[in-house]
């Protein structure tokens, strides 16, 4: 249970529990058990927590903001429906109305030190809705209480803002919900500012992947994931991305690897999903199935599925529904299924999602793929424990050590991940060539700064004094040139 008391019993003209589950006594507990600085304001965003905000008032004598957002999280200038009612039960409660205000216009938004948003977005409601509200209300050291749906997204759309803690959970047709405290850090609310965090809409991306289609191509939207095809020559790369990147990370709010693709002239199929989904999607499954019984696949002559990490994943997994088609994946997972990979600690917002049947775990039914190569660095220990799951004859393993999960970029800023992608997807690259172009790591920051802390930790530091030396006659490492002063 979220909160105490299982009916809504009256006291007076005053329920005994609240629409998200408090009585006076469990909210004013709940208080107690956050151990929250002094709050000022608080601010109500679902219309659910009328207790709670009783409760924080009572303790600290806080303004109450009631915010009248849509679905969307977007403000029409008047009060929803739940608002009148609000202020009604506050006012019963013995609360002035001098210390209630209700916001209707997104400039009215103020600094809260706790936001309740408890039946609402990320469990009834689309996550994102909530992005204005959040940069304008949250502060340093706030807090926000929020209910959390399986497949909504929101714990990986929380994530920049500080750090979720679960404090409860409710089960609803099957399915858990689950109430989290999201704690802002000191800096957070600053380092938002500076960012522009989660705040474009989805339907841009509707615009925007439609007017790339065309007349010859097409696009479709589910729930939590979307594809875009854009016809062009012969050869087909299919590319898994997550589209909060796209939409917020990259200036030209393109999917992994379009302008690379287009460059080529290749044909495009971009399976793009809101969120870290790993494309676990009835959705994405029957998307693929009728492809390929349409013979969509058959009318190119090269078909590659490319991506990285979670889009290697997809890559890996996917490519099941067009068998001979050849895999180009950057540090990709096999699986999240706990009982195939007990070793892997990252990705929770995941892990409750199926990862069985044909497009489930990747290292298996990619074996009915032409070539899966597999670029990885093998000194991640975690990355490496899913590029060894990958056992069958067609795997092609290339290593990249000491260049981390995220090679890419290092590849990119070395100016070497062009060439390697290019000839690996257009099924030329061998093992000879990837290793000759990567011995441009030699020179490279990271790599010099990595192969030097391992010789510190190995225990040799005789052989990290000759390397630093070789590097600091040849430029500078700031991190090399701190610990040759230390050593």
């Amino acid at each position: 249970m979220m909160g105490e008391g299982a009916g809504k019993m009256m006291i007076g003209d005053v329920p005994e529990t609240d629409a998200a589950g408090y009585s006076l006594a469990s909210a004013e507990k709940l208080l107690e058990e956050l151990k929250l600085p002094p709050i000022k304001r608080f601010s109500e965003v679902s219309g659910t927590a009328t207790h709670l905000a009783i409760a924080v008032h009572r303790r600290w004598g806080a303004m109450i903001d009631l915010v009248s957002v849509d679905k969307n999280g977007g403000f029409s200038g008047q009060a929803a429906e739940w608002v009148a009612p609000y202020i009604s039960m506050l006012e019963q409660a013995g609360i002035s109305p001098a210390f209630i205000r209700v916001v209707t216009q997104k400039q009215d938004l103020g600094p809260s030190q706790l936001i309740a948003n408890l039946c609402g977005f990320g469990d009834v409601q689309r996550i994102k809705g909530l992005a204005p509200v959040l940069r304008a209300c949250l502060v340093p050291d706030g807090a926000l209480l929020s209910d959390i749906r399986k497949k909504s997204g929101a714990y990986p759309f929380y994530k920049p803002y500080g750090e979720t803690t679960q404090i409860g959970t409710r089960d609803e047709a099957d399915e858990q919900v689950h109430r989290v405290v999201l704690r802002v850090g000191a800096a957070e609310p600053a380092k938002l500012a500076a960012t522009d965090v989660a705040e474009t809409p989805t339907q841009d991306w509707a615009e925007i992947a439609t007017e790339l289609a065309g007349k010859d191509g097409f696009y479709r939207e589910g729930d939590e994931h979307a594809m875009l095809f854009v016809k062009r020559a012969d050869t087909l790369v299919v590319t898994f991305d997550n589209l909060d990147i796209a939409m917020e990370k990259r200036e030209d709010k393109r999917p992994w690897g379009f302008a690379f693709i287009e460059k080529q002239g290749w044909s495009m199929l971009g399976v793009t999903a809101a969120g870290w989904t790993w494309f676990r999607d009835p959705w994405v499954y029957d998307q693929f199935d009728a492809l390929k019984e349409q013979g969509f696949f058959k009318r190119f002559k090269r078909v590659v599925f490319y991506g990285a990490s979670m889009g290697g994943y997809g890559a890996c997994a996917f490519a099941a529904a067009c068998p001979g088609a050849d895999v180009v994946a950057i540090s990709p997972q096999s699986t999240l299924d706990k009982a195939l990979v007990p070793f892997e600690t990252r990705y929770k917002t995941a892990w409750g999602r199926d990862f069985s049947g044909k497009y489930g775990d990747a290292a298996q039914v990619s074996g009915k793929a032409g070539r899966v190569t597999l670029v990885y660095d093998p000194y991640e220990p975690l990355d490496r424990g899913h590029v060894d799951r990958f056992s069958a004859e067609n795997v092609v393993k290339l290593r990249a050590p000491l260049l981390g999960h995220r090679l890419g970029s290092s590849l990119q800023q070395m100016g070497i991940l062009s060439p390697i992608v290019l000839t690996a997807l257009n099924g030329t690259l061998t093992e000879a060539e990837f290793y000759q172009m990567l011995r441009k790591r030699k020179t490279f920051g990271r790599y010099q700064k990595e192969l030097f802390k391992r010789a510190i930790d190995k225990g040799h530091p005789e052989l990290a004094r000759r390397m630093g030396r070789w590097v600091l006659t040849r430029g500078d490492n700031r991190h090399i040139r701190k610990a040759m002063e230390r050593l």
